[in-house]
């Protein structure tokens, strides 16, 4: 708990903001495709942070790393209601992108050193739910905010509320460390950049597969909010109907972790991104109230039984100096971050929603493809021969920079 609250904190903060920007930014009468340029903003930052953030948990520590990012974060947050222009708004995104990208690596870091692999898939579920959890309730807060005190002050209180998480988390950490201030790694880790080359190859595999994954869910993220406003839903129903899927993900959160530890991590991934992909088809053949209910809970479904999926292969693949690997692997998964709202408004304004739905359904069902044969089960010997080699040869690379 002295990591979960306080993460569920901050990520409370940015739920909110998931159908208020788009809302926002509609509503200042920016096109599907502008809209989702500053939406994907927040993974550009996420992909510039994501070197930088490894490098700050290297240098500093990772509590360094979430208690920093948290307050970038907030202070960003706020700002969104000063402004409708676009440039500023695309910077203010960026910059909780920089933000987010350190709050995960660095709570990533403090599970995955907390907890042994045995456990790993319960632990990371855990940090997957508190993320729902917060998906849950922040969209519903910010869509009925903004009936009642408007955008400006909504922006606010996403910014407040994300500063919130940093209370509990320097409170806990004094009483872990006695009252002194957050700790540091004890020795000093091997060269950023020397610790990227000796992974290089096993970051391009298992990168990909979690990119093309973060593409759909991104992606996922902004049309429903779109297609919300195009059936003329006010900020609050959209914000509850943002709000349906995250519903059913609390319902499923818990059985992910057993079914990754008990089974394998494939029999959790395979059939909750297959549901996310079947949601998203529901979606494009069925744009209409009911066609995002009755969506929206599939994708529920499936994304609470991925809870946690992505930050366990990370950590199943990650060295003993796990801060470059972590941060590098969450950039690519950024690019996803970046490219699925891309997708989504380029393909609304050519074609229409529906089609980016799905063509959202199309790189969800690669993705699972590209886990199954390419990565295999991260917590087993029996992986894929290119993953055991590029796994041994990482290791002897690590070894060898160490001595």
């Amino acid at each position: 708990m002295t990591v979960y609250a306080p993460f569920v904190l901050s990520m409370l903060g940015r739920g909110m903001l998931v159908p208020v920007l788009p809302l926002y930014l509609r509503d200042a009468g920016l096109s599907f495709t502008r809209v989702t340029v500053v939406v994907a903003a927040a993974g550009i930052g996420a992909v510039v942070g994501g070197l930088p953030a490894g490098a700050t948990a290297q240098r500093f520590g990772p509590e360094w790393l979430f208690a920093s990012a948290t307050v970038l974060t907030g202070v960003a947050s706020m700002l969104f209601g000063i402004s409708t222009a676009v440039m500023a708004l695309f910077v203010f995104h960026l910059t909780v992108g920089l933000g987010a990208v350190g709050t995960r690596v660095g709570v990533q870091m403090l599970v995955n050193d907390a907890v042994g692999v045995e456990w790993r898939g319960r632990g990371m579920s855990m940090l997957g739910g508190g993320m729902r959890a917060a998906m849950f309730v922040g969209p519903i807060l910010g869509g009925v905010l903004v009936d009642v005190v408007g955008f400006t002050a909504t922006f606010a209180v996403c910014g407040v509320v994300t500063l919130l998480g940093l209370i509990p988390f320097i409170a806990t950490r004094r009483a872990v460390d006695g009252g002194q201030r957050f700790s540091r790694p004890p020795v000093a880790a091997s060269g950023m950049m020397r610790a990227l080359r000796a992974h290089t190859g096993l970051l391009l595999l298992a990168g990909t597969g979690t990119a093309l994954v973060m593409t759909a869910r991104a992606g996922r993220n902004v049309i429903v909010p779109l297609i919300g406003d195009d059936l003329e839903l006010s900020a609050a129903a959209v914000g509850f109907l943002v709000a349906i899927g995250t519903g059913a993900d609390l319902l499923l959160f818990p059985a992910a972790g057993y079914l990754m530890d008990r089974f394998g991590r494939l029999a959790a991934i395979v059939p909750a991104f297959s549901l996310l992909g079947v949601g998203l088809l529901i979606l494009g053949l069925s744009p209409t109230v009911a066609g995002a209910i009755v969506s929206g809970v599939v994708m529920g479904i499936g994304n609470g039984m991925s809870a946690g999926t992505m930050l366990t292969l990370g950590g199943d693949l990650a060295p003993p100096d796990a801060g470059p690997f972590l941060s590098a692997l969450g950039m690519m998964q950024d690019l996803g971050v970046v490219l699925g709202p891309l997708l989504v408004g380029w393909l609304a304004d050519a074609a229409g929603l529906d089609v980016s739905a799905l063509v959202l359904a199309g790189v969800m069902f690669v993705a699972i493809a590209w886990i199954v044969v390419v990565l295999g089960d991260t917590s087993r010997p029996s992986r894929p021969w290119i993953v055991r080699r590029l796994s041994a040869v990482a290791r002897a690379s690590t070894s060898n920079m160490v001595s």
